[in-house]
């Protein structure tokens, strides 16, 4: 499968794929963990919170560029060793499944038998010579088959013997193993391949929860009914069940996004307007958003394998590896190796590219409200919003052209979807008026209140309310701390199986001095397994502003590590 060459070229040539949360707009906040909705000395006030715009009436000017990626669980795909996924559900079919009668497989039965007998009977001849049966409920030991001979593993009785060893062995099996290894090796009808991977197995077998289908009959190709093994018996065996459940998993919960948020504002205030009018602001923002992500079929996500016509639902779990009998019907109906055989493309799994393109223009307004001992602001910001998208899918199976697929995506860019809506945000800024408290502010905002929607593809694009809480404490030495933290789950754009979604809190500190200022901070998504978010950032005679977003956890792509959460903002502001 050429998937993972598919996923590199995305990681690789992507030019706009992000997420629609609250988002990050400016450079003060950027740099102090996000936090902006009670943050007064920001130029950016239109976009956090309308009701700062009264809190610093002033005139300001800012403008800001800024580039950001965010993965999850989309890198990791291109690390599958498909070849050796393959290979070791081979070794599995020969081992764990047969046709009856064929000596060739189901060794593991058969040493299981012979050296039980040889521990029980203490005879490891008569015991030994049954190496190399298949899994089946009535085998013929590989040499009695070769003398033309007819009896047949009892596999009932198997159990029983099994289960009497357990209740005197008293939890250590050194001596069960031993024997069984001795069977496999002595057994001419293993090649090295599968003697090597029975060896290494059986060290980690759960004996207590083995356990073998007495009501087979003769030619029937199971008699394992349900295995248990410990992750490290096998570093091939490790290696393919950590492949499938990193396709399970991926499959499931993914996105791949990066963002640009790109804008300019200017507001018109100063304390003489804002005593008798307000104080207003008008802006640009011009954001490009897209995400890739995987989208699975619900009814196809079971790790049911096909073992030689036997058949093993797999339960990857703890440190255990664990095998159970299924059906060849619910293979075929519900099994993830199939749908990745799968032609039809609504049967199967597929990889969605949304790209989002928003243009708004805000307008805001505040006002201030004096009460004694305090200030509440409050803030009012209507946007026209105008936003072109396009959302593509290609099947995820053995059998797709990528890069055809991708070409014919490319020329789909060219056919966008333009829709038009209106988004209203509101705010509020409660500002402590006492001696040792003048400079404490709270702030809470509710953004896109009537859920501003846009036509697309597949589906539409929806901007939900976003509610967030914020703090901040200024000192006259120039040293400013906030807070913020999302009282809403936001939606993350995207099409995957599992609705991505953010929450986001984060704080920092920043030092203010003529013609600069540094500041730093830390960011943490609750809803997304990224790590603790740095921020930092540095202002130099204002119109020229450096801030900088990375998380602690990387992902590796071509041998090099990304964080899995990135912004850069290039930008500036200056008031008077």
């Amino acid at each position: 499968m050429k998937t993972s060459k598919f996923i590199l070229s995305i990681l690789v040539a992507s030019t706009s794929l992000n997420a629609l949360e609250f988002g990050s707009m400016g450079n003060t906040s950027a740099g102090m963990g996000g936090a902006g909705v009670a943050l007064k000395n920001s130029a950016w006030g239109l976009y956090y919170n309308p009701a700062l715009l009264s809190t610093s009436p002033k005139m300001k000017l800012g403008y800001t560029v800024n580039l950001g990626l965010q993965e999850k669980n989309i890198a990791q795909m291109a690390t599958i060793d498909v070849k050796n996924m393959q290979n070791t559900a081979k070794n599995l079919a020969d081992t764990f499944g047969s046709v009856a009668n064929n000596a060739s497989a189901g060794g593991l039965v058969s040493a299981l038998s012979s050296a039980l007998n040889s521990i029980t009977n203490g005879n490891q001849a008569a015991g030994g010579a049954v190496g190399g049966m298949a899994l089946s409920a009535n085998v013929v030991s590989a040499q009695q088959a070769a003398q033309g001979g007819n009896q047949q593993i009892d596999l009932a009785d198997l159990q029983k013997k099994l289960e009497n060893y357990l209740k005197t062995s008293n939890g250590n099996h050194n001596v069960l193993i031993d024997q069984v290894k001795q069977e496999i090796n002595k057994n001419n009808s293993l090649n090295s391949m599968q003697k090597d991977l029975l060896n290494g197995v059986i060290g980690g077998v759960n004996f207590d929860s083995l356990k073998f289908d007495g009501s087979q009959q003769q030619n029937v190709q199971n008699a394992i009914s349900s295995i248990t093994i410990s992750k490290g018996s096998d570093k091939g065996l490790d290696k393919s069940m950590s492949d499938l459940r990193l396709v399970y998993d991926s499959l499931k919960d993914n996105h791949l996004n990066v963002v640009s948020q790109n804008g300019i504002v200017f507001q018109l205030g100063s304390k003489k307007l804002n005593n008798s009018f307000g104080t207003m602001a008008v802006g640009y923002f011009l954001s490009a958003y897209s995400n890739v992500s995987f989208k699975a079929n619900a009814d196809r996500m079971r790790l049911i394998l096909d073992a030689g016509g036997s058949y093993y639902e797999l339960d990857i779990g703890g440190g255990n590896y664990t095998y159970r009998l299924s059906s060849e019907d619910d293979y075929n109906r519900y099994s993830l190796l199939v749908a990745l055989q799968e032609t039809d493309p609504n049967k199967g799994h597929n990889i969605y590219l949304t790209a989002f393109v928003l243009n708004e223009i805000p307008v805001g307004y505040s006002r201030t409200f004096y009460l004694r001992n305090s200030n509440i602001n409050v803030g009012i910001a209507g946007k026209f919003m105008s936003a072109s998208s396009t959302q593509n899918k290609i099947a995820i199976t053995t059998h797709t052209n990528f890069s055809k697929e991708l070409k014919t995506i490319t020329s789909n860019f060219k056919r966008l979807q333009s829709d038009k809506a209106f988004g209203l945000d509101v705010g509020l800024v409660y500002e402590i008026d006492l001696p040792k408290f003048r400079n404490l502010t709270f702030g809470l905002v509710a953004k896109n209140l009537n859920s501003p929607t846009f036509k697309s593809t597949y589906e539409d694009i929806v901007i939900r309310p976003q509610v967030r809480l914020g703090t901040a404490y200024y000192t006259t030495s120039g040293f400013n701390i906030a807070l913020d933290v999302d009282v809403t789950q936001n939606d993350i754009l995207g099409l995957s199986t599992i609705k991505q979604k953010s929450q986001m809190i984060g704080g920092g500190v920043g030092f203010l001095w003529k013609g600069m200022d540094i500041r730093t901070g830390l960011m943490k998504d609750l809803l997304q397994d990224n790590g603790l978010i740095l921020t930092g950032g540095i202002n130099l005679l204002g119109f020229l502003d450096i801030a900088l977003q990375s998380s602690t956890k990387f992902t590796t792509i071509q041998k090099f590590p990304i964080p899995q959460y990135f912004n850069l903002h290039v930008g500036g502001s200056i008031s008077w």
